[in-house]
C-alpha cells in the first residue's frame, strides 16, 4: 500500500501506511514531548499539545508491516504528560481510530475534531486554555495549511511550533507554482521573492524557499527558528525539514539538545546544509 493510506493495524483499527523515514520525525517529536514537558512543569501548570493532522494515530511501515505509535499517541504517552490534548484530521476514519485508540487514557483531558486544518482553527481557539504554554505540531503531507491560519492560532500565545515543510515537493513546482502556495506562503509576493533570490545564485531552490517561510514565521514573533534536520527517502532523495519555531531561547536551547541525537543514536556535530 502507498504512504498515506489507512490499512488495519493489530488493534482492529486503521494506521496510516508511512515509510520508513517517518521514524526520524517521530523520534525528535518524542524527544521534545519529552523535553518541553520535564523543563517547563514547574513553571507552566498548563501546558497543551496541538496536532492539526493526527491520523490515526499509530503507523505502519510500508514494505515491512513494523507498527509504530503516531504523533498522538507520543504525546499522550510522554512520561511528563501535557495537561490539555487537542487532536484534529480531517478523515473521519482516522480521527475514530485514535478515539478508540486512547478512550483508556479517561485521565487525559482531550479534545478532538474532524475538520479541515484551516476551518478548526476559530473552534480550536475557543476551547484552548486561556493562560497556557503550547506546543503545536503542523504535519501536512503539501501545502494544505495556510499561514493565515497559523498567524490566528499563534496571535497573542506562547507557542512552539513544529512544521513539517515539504521541501522537495514545494521545490518542485516552484518554478511554476499553484495557486495553492500563495496561502502557504501568506500571499502571491513569495513569488518575486523566490525569482529574485535564484538570480542572485549561493543558495539552492530549497534553501530560498526555506528562508521565504521562515521569514514570515520571524514577522509573527517567532526568533528562535531551526530547519537542520532534513529528512531524507531510501534513496536519499530529500524529502521535508521539520522548521522548530519558539518566541523564547529556552525553546531554541530545547530544540537543540533534543536533536543532537537521531533515530539511530548517531550524534550530530555538524549542520546539515539543504542540498538541491
Amino acid at each position: 500500500m502507498p504512504t498515506g493510506d489507512h490499512v488495519p493495524s493489530s488493534d482492529g483499527q486503521v494506521a496510516m501506511v508511512v515509510g520508513p523515514w517517518a521514524k526520524e520525525k517521530l523520534h525528535y517529536i518524542r524527544r521534545y514531548c519529552y523535553i518541553f514537558n520535564t523543563g517547563m512543569k514547574g513553571r507552566w501548570s498548563t501546558r497543551t499539545y496541538i496536532d492539526l493532522f493526527s491520523g490515526p494515530g499509530k503507523c505502519v511501515i510500508e514494505g515491512t508491516g513494523e507498527e509504530l505509535d503516531g504523533s498522538p499517541l507520543i504525546a499522550l504517552l510522554s512520561d511528563v504528560p501535557f495537561t490539555h490534548y487537542f487532536f484534529n484530521d480531517i478523515d473521519t476514519h482516522a480521527i475514530n481510530s485514535l478515539k478508540s485508540r486512547v478512550a483508556s487514557l479517561a485521565s487525559a483531558n482531550i479534545t478532538y475534531f474532524n475538520m479541515d486544518c484551516n476551518e478548526v482553527i476559530e473552534h480550536l481557539l475557543s476551547q484552548l486554555p486561556s493562560y497556557s504554554l503550547d506546543c503545536c505540531f503542523i504535519d501536512p503531507t503539501n501545502w494544505q495549511i495556510k499561514f493565515d491560519s497559523i498567524q490566528r492560532l499563534t496571535k497573542d500565545r506562547r507557542m512552539d511550533l513544529i512544521i513539517t515543510f515539504q521541501t522537495g515537493a514545494i521545490r518542485r513546482v516552484a518554478d511554476n507554482p499553484p495557486e495553492e502556495l500563495d496561502d502557504f506562503f501568506g500571499n502571491p509576493s513569495w513569488r518575486e521573492e523566490y525569482k529574485t533570490k535564484l538570480l542572485t545564485g549561493g543558495r539552492t531552490r530549497g534553501r530560498i524557499l526555506l528562508d521565504i517561510y521562515e521569514q514570515r514565521l520571524r514577522d509573527l514573533g517567532y526568533r528562535e527558528i531551526q530547519d537542520y534536520l532534513p529528512v531524507k527517502n531510501t534513496r536519499s532523495a530529500l524529502l521535508y525539514h521539520l522548521i522548530f519555531a519558539s518566541k523564547h531561547p529556552r525553546g531554541r536551547d530545547f530544540w537543540d539538545k533534543i536533536s543532537q541525537k537521531s533515530s539511530t543514536g548517531q550524534l550530530r556535530f555538524t549542520l546539515p546544509e539543504v542540498k538541491e
